[in-house]
């Protein structure tokens, strides 16, 4: 079953499901594989005034209604 991250308003954080069952709520600095296109990327998820990724140097804000497909490391 695929994994997905979704926004979870009252603790203001990522966490990730795998359908509707809670599988991990995230923290500053974890490791994820997150779908860009139709590859799966190994990402840091990082908070700054904003949650987003980070891709080596690169980051990439998260928007909070989106839903992502990841695979979670751990």
């Amino acid at each position: 079953m695929m994994q997905t991250m979704k926004f979870h308003k009252e603790t203001r954080r990522w966490r990730i499901y795998e359908g509707t069952r809670l599988l991990y709520p995230l923290h500053c600095g974890d490791p994820i594989l997150i779908e860009v296109d139709d590859a799966f990327c190994r990402v840091s998820l990082e908070l700054d005034t904003e949650w987003y990724v980070k891709l080596g140097e690169t980051k990439f804000w998260l928007h909070r209604k989106t839903v992502y497909n990841v695979r979670s490391l751990f």
